[in-house]
Protein backbone atom coordinates (compact mmCIF):
# COMPACT_ATOMS: atom_id res chain seq x y z
CA UNK A 1 0.00 0.00 0.00
CA UNK A 2 1.39 3.46 -1.17
CA UNK A 3 1.88 6.35 1.76
CA UNK A 4 -1.44 9.38 0.61
CA UNK A 5 -0.41 12.03 -0.52
CA UNK A 6 0.29 14.96 1.86
CA UNK A 7 -1.27 18.52 0.39
CA UNK A 8 -0.05 21.90 2.46
CA UNK A 9 -2.64 24.52 2.77
CA UNK A 10 -3.06 28.04 4.41
CA UNK A 11 -4.90 30.98 4.85
CA UNK A 12 -4.13 34.22 2.54
CA UNK A 13 -1.44 35.45 5.62
CA UNK A 14 -0.38 32.11 6.43
CA UNK A 15 -0.58 32.51 10.11
CA UNK A 16 -2.91 29.35 9.79
CA UNK A 17 -1.22 26.16 8.09
CA UNK A 18 -2.88 22.72 8.13
CA UNK A 19 -1.77 19.83 6.34
CA UNK A 20 -4.41 17.54 4.03
CA UNK A 21 -3.86 13.98 3.95
CA UNK A 22 -5.13 11.36 1.00
CA UNK A 23 -7.68 12.74 -1.57
CA UNK A 24 -11.15 14.18 -0.64
CA UNK A 25 -13.47 11.49 -0.26
CA UNK A 26 -16.00 13.97 -2.06
CA UNK A 27 -15.41 16.85 -3.98
CA UNK A 28 -18.67 19.03 -4.70
CA UNK A 29 -19.72 22.48 -5.61
CA UNK A 30 -22.42 24.02 -3.29
CA UNK A 31 -25.02 27.23 -4.77
CA UNK A 32 -26.57 27.79 -1.13
CA UNK A 33 -26.36 31.40 -0.04
CA UNK A 34 -24.62 30.79 2.98
CA UNK A 35 -21.84 29.38 1.11
CA UNK A 36 -22.12 31.99 -2.05
CA UNK A 37 -21.73 34.99 1.20
CA UNK A 38 -19.15 33.37 2.82
CA UNK A 39 -17.01 32.41 -0.28
CA UNK A 40 -17.95 36.07 -1.77
CA UNK A 41 -18.66 33.98 -4.84
CA UNK A 42 -21.51 32.68 -7.35
CA UNK A 43 -21.18 29.49 -5.36
CA UNK A 44 -18.49 27.54 -3.16
CA UNK A 45 -16.08 23.99 -4.15
CA UNK A 46 -15.47 22.04 -0.70
CA UNK A 47 -13.24 19.08 -0.71
CA UNK A 48 -14.67 16.93 2.13
CA UNK A 49 -12.37 14.60 4.66
CA UNK A 50 -12.77 12.30 7.04
CA UNK A 51 -11.51 13.69 10.18
CA UNK A 52 -10.55 10.16 11.57
CA UNK A 53 -8.83 7.02 9.89
CA UNK A 54 -11.08 5.83 7.24
CA UNK A 55 -10.57 2.06 7.92
CA UNK A 56 -12.83 1.45 4.61
CA UNK A 57 -10.29 2.53 2.65
CA UNK A 58 -6.37 2.18 2.03
CA UNK A 59 -6.21 6.46 2.09
CA UNK A 60 -6.28 7.82 5.59
CA UNK A 61 -7.82 10.71 5.36
CA UNK A 62 -7.08 13.46 7.80
CA UNK A 63 -6.81 17.29 8.52
CA UNK A 64 -3.94 18.63 10.44
CA UNK A 65 -3.26 22.11 11.84
CA UNK A 66 0.01 22.57 12.14
CA UNK A 67 0.34 26.57 12.51
CA UNK A 68 -1.71 29.08 14.13
CA UNK A 69 -4.40 27.12 16.27
CA UNK A 70 -4.81 30.36 18.09
CA UNK A 71 -5.83 32.43 15.35
CA UNK A 72 -8.54 30.04 14.26
CA UNK A 73 -12.18 31.67 14.98
CA UNK A 74 -15.36 30.10 14.70
CA UNK A 75 -19.18 30.83 13.32
CA UNK A 76 -22.08 28.72 14.53
CA UNK A 77 -24.05 28.84 11.18
CA UNK A 78 -27.10 27.61 12.57
CA UNK A 79 -29.15 29.31 8.81
CA UNK A 80 -28.63 26.27 7.05
CA UNK A 81 -31.46 25.07 4.54
CA UNK A 82 -30.78 21.71 6.25
CA UNK A 83 -31.64 23.71 9.91
CA UNK A 84 -28.45 21.84 11.25
CA UNK A 85 -25.50 24.22 12.58
CA UNK A 86 -22.22 24.35 11.03
CA UNK A 87 -18.97 25.90 12.55
CA UNK A 88 -17.47 27.64 9.85
CA UNK A 89 -13.90 28.29 10.75
CA UNK A 90 -11.63 31.34 9.34
CA UNK A 91 -8.41 32.82 10.33
CA UNK A 92 -9.03 35.55 12.58
CA UNK A 93 -6.14 37.88 11.22
CA UNK A 94 -6.81 37.72 7.09
CA UNK A 95 -10.80 36.72 7.41
CA UNK A 96 -9.82 33.39 5.18
CA UNK A 97 -12.27 30.93 5.62
CA UNK A 98 -10.47 27.60 6.59
CA UNK A 99 -13.02 24.44 7.73
CA UNK A 100 -16.70 23.75 7.74
CA UNK A 101 -17.73 21.36 10.28
CA UNK A 102 -21.36 19.52 10.35
CA UNK A 103 -22.67 19.92 13.96
CA UNK A 104 -22.26 15.31 13.91
CA UNK A 105 -18.37 16.36 13.15
CA UNK A 106 -18.26 13.49 10.88
CA UNK A 107 -16.37 15.17 8.35
CA UNK A 108 -14.15 18.70 7.28
CA UNK A 109 -14.52 20.38 4.41
CA UNK A 110 -12.27 22.90 3.33
CA UNK A 111 -11.61 24.31 -0.14
CA UNK A 112 -8.77 23.64 -3.04
CA UNK A 113 -7.82 27.37 -3.08
CA UNK A 114 -6.43 27.04 0.15
CA UNK A 115 -4.04 24.38 -1.43
CA UNK A 116 -0.73 25.20 -2.30
CA UNK A 117 0.19 22.13 -4.40
CA UNK A 118 -1.84 22.35 -7.62
CA UNK A 119 -5.21 19.91 -7.42
CA UNK A 120 -6.74 18.67 -10.24
CA UNK A 121 -9.99 17.59 -8.18
CA UNK A 122 -13.19 17.80 -11.36
CA UNK A 123 -16.59 18.29 -8.69
CA UNK A 124 -18.23 15.45 -9.00
CA UNK A 125 -21.71 16.97 -7.40
CA UNK A 126 -23.57 19.91 -7.07
CA UNK A 127 -25.87 20.66 -4.20
CA UNK A 128 -28.59 23.40 -3.66
CA UNK A 129 -28.71 23.70 -8.03
CA UNK A 130 -31.89 25.13 -7.83
CA UNK A 131 -30.62 28.07 -6.22
CA UNK A 132 -27.33 28.98 -8.49
CA UNK A 133 -27.20 31.92 -10.72
CA UNK A 134 -28.59 31.86 -14.06
CA UNK A 135 -25.17 32.78 -15.55
CA UNK A 136 -23.26 29.98 -14.42
CA UNK A 137 -23.22 27.23 -16.75
CA UNK A 138 -24.19 24.07 -16.17
CA UNK A 139 -21.78 21.44 -15.38
CA UNK A 140 -21.57 18.02 -16.96
CA UNK A 141 -20.29 15.68 -14.67
CA UNK A 142 -18.48 12.31 -16.09
CA UNK A 143 -19.99 8.73 -15.04
CA UNK A 144 -18.05 6.51 -13.66
CA UNK A 145 -16.92 3.76 -16.01
CA UNK A 146 -17.39 0.31 -14.82
CA UNK A 147 -14.37 -1.72 -13.98
CA UNK A 148 -13.90 -5.17 -14.32
CA UNK A 149 -12.98 -7.52 -11.14
CA UNK A 150 -9.76 -9.23 -10.97
CA UNK A 151 -10.78 -12.14 -9.34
Amino acid sequence: MSQPTTYHASCLCKGVKFNLEGEPFHFVICHCSNCKKVSGSAFMVNAMYKPELNYLSECTQRVTITQGKELIKEYADGETLSGNTIKRTFCGNCGSTLLIIPAKGDINITHPSLIEEKVNWVPKKEFHGQDKYSWVKEITFKKKEATKSKL
